[in-house]
């Protein structure tokens, strides 16, 4: 799958299930997350995906180490909400990228392969207008919408 889908799904999972609860910097934080095996080892084919050390397990394993480390670290400027969703966003990907190919869950300390095109490449741009378009929606039109109808009502008193 594309980069954007990677970053807006576990944003929007996030916005869907914890709501308030997490911040607009949170959700940037967690997009990025979702999207860095693609930024921190960029690739372009399958068989560089299959050999990227940052699409197994390993490399989520590491990545959620520093996260509970940074939570730990850091008196409370990253919540433990942020550090399980950011976790969870790079997991996410993964899967993706499972079911859009396949990867080597091991990378890069041993081979395991699985994973096809469940989910066909011509689908993939498709999906990130989807997913683009439900980002605007739910930050940005609905809340505008929201607002303007409270201002047409009258407050109770």
């Amino acid at each position: 799958m594309n980069t954007v889908t990677h970053a807006l799904l576990p944003v929007l999972a996030a916005k869907a299930i914890a709501g308030k609860k997490v911040t607009g910097r949170e959700l940037v934080l967690v997009g990025l997350l979702g999207a860095s095996p693609d930024l921190i080892n960029p690739h372009l084919t399958l068989t560089a995906r299959m050999n990227s050390w940052s699409h197994g397990l390993p490399a989520w394993g590491g990545i959620t180490l520093l996260l509970v480390a940074a939570a730990l670290l850091s008196r409370g400027k990253v919540r433990w909400r942020v550090a399980g969703i950011g976790s969870l966003a790079y997991l996410l990907h993964l899967f993706c990228d499972a079911i859009a190919g396949g990867i080597n869950w091991l990378s890069p300390v041993g081979e395991a392969f699985w994973g096809d095109y469940w989910f066909p490449v011509i689908l993939w741009t498709p999906a990130d207008a989807v997913l683009a378009l439900t980002a605007y929606f739910v930050f940005r039109a609905i809340p505008k919408w929201k607002e303007a109808r409270r201002a047409k009502v009258p407050a109770v008193s």
